[in-house]
C-alpha cells in the first residue's frame, strides 16, 4: 500500500523484526532496470528521498528492492548506495532483508512502526505498461521520433505509438507533425548553421514531453516534488543528427542484429561515475550465457585522423577497464562512415577474451545488421 512522508510517497511502509522482540521504522523503495534509467541515475533518484525521510522520520530506514535480471544492475545500484546517510538494505528481488544487508544498522524500536499517510497510487498507475515506459524514455529524451522512443524502451513501432497516443490524451506529452527542427528551444539560426538546412523527406513528426508529464515521470521514480533531479537527462545534450538518432537506436539495433543475445535495457548517452566516460549508448544483457554489456561509439568523422585513432582508443580502454572492474563481458561496437573506420582499426590491436570489438558501418541501410562478436577478436565490416 502507498504511503505518503512529506511530498515523498513510497511502494509501501514495513517493520522488520531484525533481531527478537525489536522492530525497525522501514520504507520500500524499489528500483526496475526497465524504468528508462541507468542503474547509477537510478541510485540518484532514491537518494533524493533520504532528506525528508531524515526529516521526518528519525531513525527511520530504506528498503531497496533491485528488480532486474542478472547481476550486473543490482550491483550497481548497491556500489552506488554503499554510502547512503541513512540505514539502507539494497537487496536483488523482493526477498525480504535481514540486518546484514543494511549499511549500517537501523535503529529498532520496542513495537511495530506504523508507516505514513496512505495515499492513491501515482497517476501514472493506470497507465499501460508500454506508455509508462515510454513516458519515462521521454523524461530523459525530451523529445524524439517514434523510433527513438520505441528502440529505448525495446518495443515495436507500432505498439510506442499507440502508447506516445495514450500518453498525448493526457496532456503528457504533445505531438508534432512537419516541425523541421526538433531542438525548437535552440535558435532557428543556430540549428541551421550545425545541421544544414533539411530537405522534406528528412522532416519527420516528432513527440515533446510536457510539464505534468515530466512532473508524473518523476514520481514514478520515486522522486519526490521539492527535489532536484538532474540525472534524468542523457548526458551530452545532442542536436538532431545521425550521431543521436544511432544512440538512441543502440537497444533496438543490437537485439535485431544479434537475436541470439537477450538484451535487457539500453540507454543513450550515459555516464558512467568514476570512469569519466560517456558511452554514446550502453545496452545490457546476455550473449552465449555471458552477462554482457554492449558499448556503443558513434564517430561522425569531424576530427582529424590522429584525433580519431586517440580518442577511440582512450574510450576502448576505458570500456574494457570498466568491464573488468565489474566482472561483465564486453561488446565494443564502433560505427562510423568508411574512412572514420580506417582511421580506428589501430585502437583494437589488443583484444581481451571475455571483449570482442566490431566496427561497422552506420547508414540507415545497415540498421539491425552487425557482424557476428568473437571474443577477443575485432571484427571489421
Amino acid at each position: 500500500m502507498a504511503v505518503r512522508v512529506g511530498s515523498v510517497i513510497f511502494e509501501d511502509h514495513i517493520s522488520l523484526e531484525l533481531v527478537p522482540g525489536k522492530w525497525t521504522d522501514t520504507f520500500i523503495l524499489p528500483v526496475r532496470h526497465d524504468r528508462a534509467l541507468p542503474p547509477w541515475d537510478f541510485a540518484e533518484a532514491v537518494n533524493t528521498v533520504i532528506p525528508t525521510l531524515v526529516k521526518f522520520r528519525r531513525g527511520a530506514s530504506l528498503w531497496v528492492p533491485v528488480i532486474a535480471p542478472g547481476q550486473w544492475y543490482f550491483e550497481e545500484v548497491r556500489y552506488a548506495l554503499r554510502n547512503a546517510s541513512i540505514p539502507m538494505a539494497v537487496t536483488s528481488g523482493r526477498k525480504q532483508p535481514e540486518i546484514l544487508d543494511f549499511s549500517r544498522p537501523p535503529a529498532v524500536y520496542d513495537v511495530t512502526c506504523r508507516g505514513g499517510a496512505a495515499v492513491d497510487p501515482p497517476p501514472v498507475s493506470d497507465l499501460s505498461d508500454q506508455a509508462l515506459r515510454s513516458l519515462l524514455v521521454m523524461a530523459r529524451l525530451i523529445a524524439a521520433y517514434t523510433n527513438e522512443v520505441a528502440s529505448s524502451c525495446m518495443i515495436e513501432d507500432r505498439a510506442c505509438r499507440s502508447a506516445l497516443w495514450e500518453l498525448k490524451k493526457r496532456g503528457y506529452v504533445e505531438y508534432h507533425k512537419n516541425d523541421t527542427y526538433i531542438d525548437s528551444h535552440l535558435s532557428s539560426a543556430r540549428q541551421r548553421s550545425s545541421q544544414g538546412e533539411k530537405k522534406d523527406e528528412d522532416i519527420w513528426p516528432y513527440w515533446r514531453i510536457r510539464r505534468p508529464g515530466l512532473s508524473s515521470a518523476l514520481r514514478a521514480w520515486g522522486v519526490p516534488a521539492s527535489a532536484e533531479f538532474g540525472y534524468r537527462s542523457e548526458r551530452n545534450r545532442l542536436l538532431d543528427s545521425v550521431h543521436r538518432r544511432r544512440s538512441r537506436q543502440w537497444p533496438n539495433w543490437v537485439s535485431k542484429a544479434l537475436p541470439h543475445a537477450e538484451i535487457y535495457a539500453g540507454w543513450s548517452e550515459v555516464g558512467i561515475p568514476g570512469l569519466r566516460a560517456n558511452p554514446d549508448a550502453l545496452a545490457w544483457g546476455k550473449i552465449l550465457h555471458a552477462e554482457t554489456l554492449f558499448w556503443l561509439e558513434v564517430e561522425s568523422g569531424k576530427s582529424s585522423r590522429n584525433l580519431i585513432l586517440d580518442k577511440t582508443t582512450v574510450r576502448w580502454l576505458k570500456a574494457t577497464s570498466y568491464a573488468e572492474a565489474v566482472g561483465v563481458h564486453l561488446v565494443f561496437v564502433f560505427l562510423a562512415m568508411p574512412w572514420v573506420r580506417d582511421a580506428a582499426r589501430l585502437a583494437f590491436m589488443d583484444v581481451p577474451n571475455t571483449c570482442a570489438v566490431i566496427v561497422a558501418d552506420w547508414s540507415r541501410q545497415n540498421f539491425g545488421h552487425l557482424p557476428f562478436p568473437k571474443w577477443g577478436e575485432a571484427v571489421v565490416e
